[in-house]
């Protein structure tokens, strides 16, 4: 989850709106994105960009309450959102 190359960039796309952050690491940049479990109401699309790579993920409505109540839960997401970003051509 280290980043050596650049910022990531994250856009999630949700119920119609867009809400985006930057930052050094994945974990860093869904923080950024201050949005509590509460305000989750429906599923969403996180992109995720770093350089040329992109990567967009869907997630069901459990899921993304999990993410955003959980510090754990959006630790472990970072890092497999990383490693998949990662396997990117």
């Amino acid at each position: 989850m280290t980043n050596k190359k650049g910022v990531f960039n994250i856009t999630l796309e949700m119920g119609g709106k867009s809400y985006k952050s930057q930052a050094e690491t994945i974990d860093k940049a869904l923080t950024a994105l201050n949005l509590s479990w509460e305000q989750i109401k429906y599923k969403g699309v996180i992109k995720i960009s770093q350089n040329k790579k992109t990567l967009e993920h869907l997630f069901y409505l459990g899921q993304l309450r999990r993410i955003f109540a959980n510090k754990v839960a959006r630790f472990i997401w970072a890092k497999r959102l990383a490693l998949l970003l990662d396997e990117q051509k």
